[in-house]
């Protein structure tokens, strides 16, 4: 767990404008260097009511992400969508 408040992840959870649920993650010069061997910042949301765990981790460069997601799917026998090339950002008036 990070110590220094400087190596926190500062999240927030708001509504847009149309009105969707969006978790915001502010990510800190210091934190992210404090993610950058693999250590993680995890949000376990369901004591605000969210049934949502976020965990943010760091690794050296793509693949070595991809090997750690991967590692931890076949530890729980979990299937993984891969879905890396579908981009995900927000479209102009919210929706994708």
């Amino acid at each position: 767990m990070a110590r220094d408040i400087e190596e926190k992840v500062v999240f927030g959870i708001g509504t847009g404008a149309d009105g969707v649920p969006t978790i915001l993650l502010g990510v800190t010069e210091k934190a992210w260097a404090y993610m950058r061997d693999g250590k993680t910042h995890t949000f376990d949301l369901r004591s605000i009511g969210v049934p949502v765990k976020i965990v943010a981790f760091g690794a050296a460069d793509h693949t070595a992400v991809i090997q750690m997601l991967e590692a931890g799917a076949k530890a729980s026998g979990s299937p993984i969508l891969d879905a890396r090339n579908r981009d995900f950002s927000i479209e102009p008036g919210g929706t994708p």
